[in-house]
Formats: structure tokens, C-alpha cells, sequence
């Protein structure tokens, strides 16, 4: 397979991806597991802990809300997509 195979076949696995991510969210059940994971990931809070100030924490907090924000991206790409 030459480059340009390998690129188009990554397109091709990335566009099913999204489309996996936005059938999977906008289901009924999908909607309540997201708004589940932005209480639990912090998406809207600091990633810096203000009990305990530290880097680990900070590190660990911002990979939860870093999570998140992935699934949010992968939603609005396709949702865009679709208007």
C-alpha cells in the first residue's frame, strides 16, 4: 500500500470513528452517559486542585477533562457535519 492508500484509508477509519461517536451520543442513553462524564471529568472546573495544589493532581485532573473534551470533539465535528 502506497502513501496515498494509507491516507485515504485513515480518512476512512476516521470518519467511521466520528460517525461511531455521534450515532453512539445521540442516543437517549448516550446523552446520560455524557452528561455523566462532564460532571466526573471536571470538564468545567480548573484541572489544578484547590485542596491539594500539586502537579500529580493537576496532571491527573487534566487527563480526565482531557477525555471529555475528546468526546465532545468527536460529537461536534459530526454534528457539524450534519447542519
Amino acid at each position: 500500500m502506497d502513501a496515498e492508500e494509507q491516507r485515504i484509508e485513515n480518512e476512512k477509519q476516521q470518519t467511521e470513528l466520528k460517525n461511531a461517536y455521534g450515532r453512539l451520543f445521540k442516543t437517549d442513553d448516550g446523552k446520560i452517559v455524557k452528561d455523566d462524564l462532564e460532571k466526573v471529568c471536571g470538564f468545567l472546573n480548573t484541572s489544578v486542585s484547590e485542596r491539594d495544589p500539586n502537579a500529580y493532581q493537576t496532571f491527573f485532573n487534566e487527563g480526565k477533562r482531557r477525555v471529555y473534551l475528546r468526546i465532545i470533539g468527536m460529537i461536534e465535528v459530526k454534528e457539524n457535519k450534519d447542519a
